[in-house]
């Protein structure tokens, strides 16, 4: 078993001396690879998908953060969808500046889903971690994915829906930088100003802002204007901040690198698909409350 654990956070190659080391047993490369493999193949899937556990309807709501995240392959780049599922439980006072997007407070721990390839496999697992009719308060921050908002609004259409406050202000700088390059730079406090409006809830204002802004084309502006009004009912950060909800993604967005990036995106490294595949699996059982899957495993007498 602690064979696998290693090869689960280095690159295999380097299993071999760190076992000698803290065992004084000599494995190769090679049966670091097979053992590792096999041991992911043996792991039950159905028990990968169950429920969050540790999710109750009390003391606070559960999240659920969807991502993509892009890793190299035998076929190229291909993108690993991600879901993070965890409970938060926000501070007695909720934060009333823009910058303390994620509010301290109790994080619990969180499960995540990992799969590349067609959505509809994805969002089959995630429902099954995360069930549309759990007796829980279900909050969803994503960016604007259009996709990942279609699914999201028909699976779970009670939930809370909350765009990514960070995806919002990106676009806006984007569109101030777009007017400075054509001559007509935006007053300096035209950009705080947005971020303060949205804060409050008052997206129609900004909205109005950016049809206003000089030296933005009228075609980008327009655009711009369509995605704000799309998504006016996700935007409400004023009512979010009331109910001391997260109104960032940046969970999901730390778990590229901690689930995924930090094993499967090294320098050099390229995959095959069923490589690929049967670490991310791992890393996703044992980044979530599911070690016993593992340990389980390995006390079976056919180990």
């Amino acid at each position: 078993m602690k064979l696998v654990l290693l090869a689960a956070e280095h690159v295999f190659a380097h299993v071999p001396p760190l076992v000698e080391s803290l065992l004084g047993i000599r494995v190769s490369t090679t049966q670091v690879y097979r053992r590792t493999q096999a041991a992911v193949k043996a792991l039950p899937a159905a028990a990968l998908d169950a429920p969050c556990p540790g999710v109750s309807a009390d003391p606070g709501p559960v999240y659920g953060m969807v991502d993509g995240s892009m890793l190299f392959t035998d076929r190229g780049w291909q993108e690993v969808k991600v879901g993070r599922i965890f409970q938060h439980i926000a501070p007695a006072i909720a934060p009333a500046i823009a910058p303390a997007i994620a509010p301290a407070g109790a994080m619990g721990p969180s499960q995540y889903v990992a799969q590349r390839g067609l959505f509809a496999i994805f969002t089959q697992r995630f429902e099954q971690a995360l069930p549309p009719d759990a007796a829980a308060d279900q909050v969803f921050v994503t960016d604007g994915a259009q996709w990942i908002h279609r699914w999201l609004q028909d699976a779970y259409p009670h939930a809370t829906h909350i765009l990514d406050f960070y995806h919002v202000a990106e676009k806006l700088a984007a569109a101030a930088q777009a007017a400075a390059a054509q001559a007509a730079a935006a007053p300096a406090s035209w950009l705080p100003a947005q971020y303060a409006r949205l804060w409050a809830g008052q997206s129609s204002a900004v909205e109005q802002a950016v049809a206003e802004l000089l030296g933005l084309a009228g075609s980008v502006a327009a655009q711009l204007g369509a995605y704000l009004a799309t998504n006016r009912t996700r935007l409400r950060y004023d009512r979010f901040r009331q109910r001391g909800l997260l109104c960032g993604s940046g969970p999901v967005e730390a778990a590229h690198r901690t689930l995924l990036q930090v094993r499967l995106k090294r320098s050099g490294q390229r995959w095959s698909n069923g490589g690929l595949d049967r670490l991310v699996c791992l890393r996703s059982a044992l980044k979530s409350p599911q070690m016993y899957l593992l340990t389980d495993l390995f006390k079976k007498p056919t180990a």
